[in-house]
């Protein structure tokens, strides 16, 4: 994974170059790869921006320019957003949020089911453990009781 520094120059470039491409009136459709650029850098850099928030950092000013380039970014990809709706292509725009939407309940989705299956396997690996231990338990308390029984016949 790529620090959001880098991200955010990544994210940048590729925003540049989309709206220098739509102004000399390339097709939209040769500019797939650099829509991916930037969007991979921006949630980069959001996540960077939402992890900083969170963290407590004592690093003001590291988490400043992380949540300050997240910003810009969101302005960046409103421009875009207008750029594409204005220059023709709503529908486009409409269709990639809802794919996107789709992409993150599908990753979301799995996300949950990996995290309940990790819990019903530590609930397992519990159960078994208390079983194994009260097993031991009961040979060491029964091996107990017969050597008193034992000392108490003879």
């Amino acid at each position: 994974m790529i620090d959001p520094i880098t991200a955010f120059a990544t994210a940048q470039a590729a925003v540049a170059g989309i709206q220098k491409a739509i102004k000399l009136g390339k097709d939209i459709n040769g500019l797939v790869s650099e829509f991916g650029r930037f969007f991979d850098a921006r949630d980069v850099v959001q996540k960077a921006a939402n992890d900083a928030g969170k963290s407590g950092k004592s690093d003001t000013g590291r988490a400043m320019e992380i949540v300050m380039q997240a910003n810009a970014l969101r302005f960046a990809e409103e421009a875009l957003k207008h750029q594409l709706v204005y220059g023709g292509y709503p529908e486009l725009w409409e269709m990639m949020l809802k794919e996107r939407m789709k992409i993150k309940q599908a990753r979301e989705k799995a996300e949950r089911a990996a995290a309940a299956e990790r819990k019903k396997v530590v609930a397992q690996r519990l159960l078994m453990a208390q079983i194994v231990g009260g097993a031991i338990c009961i040979v060491i308390i029964g091996t107990i009781i017969i050597f008193i029984v034992k000392q108490a016949v003879s």
